[in-house]
Formats: C-alpha cells, sequence, structure tokens
C-alpha cells in the first residue's frame, strides 16, 4: 500500500505518533528473546518474545501508541497464567525498530511481521497457533492480518481499538483537511477491512475509555460479518490506558476466548 497524502504527510505522523526509542536490549532472563524481524531492505521491525512453552499457542501483541514492547515485561506473566506464549512488537521508530512511522506503514508492516515471526517460530519449534491481539493504534496491524485471514491464525483481539479512522483523525487527532472525509479515508479504515475477516473475533473495550469511545467497539463489531463468530466484552469503569489493571475481567476473556479456539 502507497502513501497517502494527507493522512501520512509529516505534519500529521508528528500528531499521530509518540515514538519512544530504546537500546537493543542485552541480560534478558533466558526465556526472553529480542527479535529483529528485517521485512524490507531498509526497515527492521524490533520486538520482544516472552516465552512460555514451545507447545503454547502464541499471542502477537501490537502495542498501543506512547508504548514500546519493553514495557510488556511487567505483565508477561498475566499472559502466561492464560497458557500462551506473548510476542509484542514495536512499530517503525519505536523501541529498537528502525525507520520512521506512519500511518499506512502500520498496515504496509503487518502481514511482514507476521510472516517473519512466523518463521521465526518455525524454526525453534513452536507450535503453529497464533493469536494476533491489536490495542489502541495497534488495531490497524491486527485488522490487516485478520483481513488476510493466515491459515494457522485462530482468532483476533481488539483491546481498546478503533473502527474508523475518519473519527480517529478528526475526533482524537483533530486533524483537518477538505480532503478527508468517510469516504476517502474508507480503505484505511479498521471498519472496512474486518468485513473480510472468517476467524473468530474478542473485541475488549472498557466503558469509560475517554480517548477511543466505547462506540468504535460497537462499530467494529457491527462489522464484521455476521457468519463470523465474534464477542464484545465491555468492562467497566474501565478506561483506555486503566484496561489491563482490571485482571480479573481482562484475562479470563481472553483466556476463555484462547482456550475455545486454539485447536
Amino acid at each position: 500500500m502507497g502513501k497517502n497524502s494527507i493522512i501520512d504527510n509529516q505534519a500529521v505522523s508528528n500528531i499521530v505518533f509518540y515514538p519512544r526509542k530504546t537500546p537493543i536490549p542485552t541480560n534478558l532472563a533466558p526465556n526472553i528473546h529480542s527479535l529483529q524481524l528485517k521485512i524490507t531492505k531498509s526497515i527492521t521491525i524490533g520486538g520482544i518474545f516472552f516465552q512460555k512453552d514451545e507447545n503454547l499457542p502464541t499471542v502477537l501483541l501490537f502495542h498501543g501508541n506512547g508504548e514500546i514492547a519493553l514495557d510488556y515485561i511487567y505483565s508477561a506473566r498475566l499472559f502466561f497464567e492464560c497458557g500462551v506464549n506473548l510476542v509484542v512488537v514495536d512499530f517503525r521508530g519505536y523501541g529498537f525498530s528502525t525507520g520512521e512511522p506512519y500511518y499506512t506503514s502500520l498496515i504496509a508492516d503487518a502481514m511482514p511481521i507476521y510472516s517473519k515471526l512466523k518463521k521465526w517460530m518455525d524454526a525453534r519449534g513452536f507450535i503453529d497457533t497464533i493469536f494476533v491481539l491489536g490495542r489502541s493504534l495497534g488495531s490497524v496491524c491486527a485488522s490487516e492480518i485478520g483481513a488476510n485471514n493466515p491459515k494457522e491464525l485462530k482468532g483476533i483481539i481488539f483491546e481498546s481499538g478503533f473502527a474508523s479512522i475518519y473519527n480517529l483523525m478528526t475526533q482524537l487527532f483533530r486533524v483537518k483537511s477538505s480532503q478527508i472525509s468517510p469516504s476517502s479515508l474508507n480503505k484505511y479504515s479498521n471498519d472496512f477491512r474486518v468485513r473480510k475477516f472468517n476467524k473468530p473475533v474478542l473485541i475488549i473495550h472498557g466503558s469509560s475509555d475517554m480517548i477511543i469511545p466505547h462506540s468504535e467497539a460497537i462499530l467494529l463489531y457491527k462489522n464484521i460479518p455476521e457468519n463470523v463468530e465474534k464477542k464484545l466484552v465491555t468492562i467497566e469503569g474501565a478506561g483506555h490506558n486503566d484496561i489491563i489493571n482490571y485482571k480479573k475481567e481482562y484475562f479470563s476473556a481472553l483466556e476463555e476466548f484462547m482456550n475455545k479456539y486454539r485447536v
């Protein structure tokens, strides 16, 4: 997918993205691996693989804005308790990934990241069972992978994600342009991409999310085809950045979903 002159220009990218850089980590625990996934000649994506067991499913998590993969070193054990490995990858320009982020790079990079990760897992004997989780801005990557329906993908999870890029740009980031309309941005939007899904979907969203409102979760849910198994879990009182603190509600929903579709 080529760049879009409106949503990918530098001024918009400066508003949308909040990258944090970090050196490639060293002295990690034996079950924590740093990844460097070369997805193009010039772009290498960094990530952290938190290994529980090669015979368990793996969750590929695309994090939210302002986060980096290393942040999940504190919550990986909660995913382990759900019986999965966790791998978190950074966007371009975040963590120890190279390049600079722009909106359509989230879409363009998603499947190459998935493919390179799968090769890395295959080479190390991990089973072919993957779930993709997109949190907040990472929902763009999750929707692109889900739209491609790779065979080993067991399900897609949206957490605090958005549906409409038009709503995201105009309401959250306050980007204004005569060239921005729902129709002009349609093909870049999650609510458009999820219409191609044929794998099960779980949507988790806080009722008190003031950054990406709960109405976006409803819009996502409505656009997923009716013949696809889908579930919307609303966590009462949860906001955008504290939703994972509602551990019982959040992780019980994850565990139930992954146990149901892991086979």
